[in-house]
């Protein structure tokens, strides 16, 4: 069994445990016994309304995804772009289905109509399932053996539960087809995004003692320093929304910004361990998690789980989260790279320890503002209005053997999130706030331009 499968299938490292991660991509499609979904009763029918469908089939997809994108070391930009091409696939597929949801084609810059269904009856989740496979697909083109394995497995096993609950053959060949035809029209629009001007293109950070340069103890070149030139979704441009001004820079003994540089020091010196646990929980690296993006998907997957929303729910929930995360990581990238601050770690080497390091190494990516402040909480913001003020459990981390983490509602795991970075100290304080503030304001665009409901 590949590496990523089986990193997939773990335990949560009590010995007994396994992650819903694990269970779905197990291949255990089909009604989830005891759930009430919130827009009618899980059906186990093989088509029809999907509000009345479980969402069995939308998750595994997601978490196979997750799992693709651990091990082939995106950034966390792209991995909010694919993530959220991923769930635009997921709700398309679907809205032909319902009488309450529509298309955002129209409404996403420069997406269009997409194609209408056939006459005759369609199975959703196998329409969902050839959506999905054809984008993941696209997607992850140049990604491992490995990894095209683990979707492969997935496109299997969600094939093999629609047989199972009984669909049609013809129906099921018909419904995957017009999936595909959906896929392709994703595809084509997702080609015309940005994304393959901006690949290996070289960059010289810009000199200054205010600058960011690289940082210890990696010292690797910029991540993604050409973003702002992606596609927006909902955005009128990539820097609509512009974030609160940091502080003048100094570096003078008990300035302002001096202040702020000391908040992270004594923070590193006196951490607790629930602070670091916080700092490794939210840390969400490339290679050992599928990034921050794909955290916020996990959780909105296990809330989709544990209280019973029904397909509609879930994939409705995946793009207007996908959309909200796209555009706050493309909105903060291109601030970080437009005001090019330098991190915590350079100042204070600089300035007052030369021998200090951070807990959580620093990423190579300029400081102002903080990306898990503003996707956290653009996140939060979008996940509240639709699904309202939630408490859940997050155990997104349980196949690295992390515990779980208990939230009263989305807003309180965003501001634990942002928090982090100050416990991992490579975020200045101000970094975090004016983050948040970011966030909010892109998750209040999403909610006003984002129409999901007729």
């Amino acid at each position: 069994m590949d590496a990523a499968f089986s990193r997939s299938s773990s335990g949560s490292g009590n010995g007994t445990r396994v992650s819903r991660r694990a269970a779905l991509l197990g291949g255990l499609g089909g009604v989830v016994l005891g759930a009430t979904p919130l827009t009618g009763a899980a059906g186990g029918t093989s088509a029809g309304d999907p509000s009345r469908q479980p969402p069995d089939t939308a998750n595994a997809w997601m978490a196979a995804v997750y799992d693709v994108v651990w091990p082939e070391d995106l950034t966390p930009t792209n991995a909010a772009r694919v993530y959220n091409y991923i769930a635009i696939a997921m709700y398309e597929a679907v809205v032909p289905g319902t009488q309450h949801l529509r298309s955002l084609g129209g409404q996403l810059s420069g997406l269009g109509r997409l194609p209408k269904p056939p006459s005759g009856r369609l199975d959703w989740p196998a329409v969902l399932t050839g959506s999905v496979s054809t984008v993941a697909d696209h997607l992850f083109t140049d990604a491992s053996e490995t990894s095209k394995e683990l979707l492969a497995r997935t496109f299997a096993s969600q094939v093999g539960a629609r047989k199972a609950a009984g669909t049609p053959k013809g129906v099921l060949t018909n419904s995957l087809d017009h999936g595909r035809r959906i896929g392709r029209a994703l595809t084509e629009w997702i080609a015309d995004d940005g994304y393959d001007g901006i690949a290996g293109r070289t960059y010289t950070p810009p000199e200054g003692p205010d600058k960011w340069q690289p940082t210890p103890p990696n010292y690797r070149s910029a991540v993604e320093p050409y973003w702002s030139q992606i596609r927006p979704m909902i955005l009128r441009d990539a820097a609509e929304i512009v974030p609160d001004p940091h502080l003048p820079f100094s570096a003078d003994e008990g300035s302002d910004f001096w202040e702020q540089a000391m908040t992270v020091y004594r923070t590193a010196q006196e951490l607790t361990d629930e602070q670091r646990a916080i700092a490794r929980f939210w840390t969400d690296n490339p290679l050992l998690s599928g990034l921050p993006s794909g955290h916020w998907m996990l959780i909105a997957s296990q809330v989709s789980d544990r209280d019973g929303l029904s397909l509609t729910d879930t994939v409705e929930a995946y793009a207007r989260l996908g959309v909200a995360l796209h555009d706050a990581f493309l909105n903060c990238w291109t601030w970080k790279y437009r005001l090019n601050l330098l991190r915590p770690v350079t100042y204070v080497r600089r300035y007052i320890d030369p021998e200090w390091n951070t807990f959580v190494n620093s990423p190579q990516f300029p400081e102002y503002t903080s990306g898990h402040s503003v996707a956290s909480r653009a996140a939060a913001t979008v996940l509240t209005d639709l699904l309202g003020s939630r408490a859940f459990v997050d155990d997104s981390h349980a196949p690295r053997g992390m515990p779980a983490r208990s939230f009263t509602s989305f807003m309180e795991a965003a501001d634990e999130a942002a928090q982090s970075r100050l416990y991992g100290n490579i975020h200045y304080p101000m970094g975090i706030e004016a983050g948040k503030v970011q966030g909010d304001r892109i998750g209040a665009l999403v909610i006003e331009r984002l129409r999901t409901r007729r």
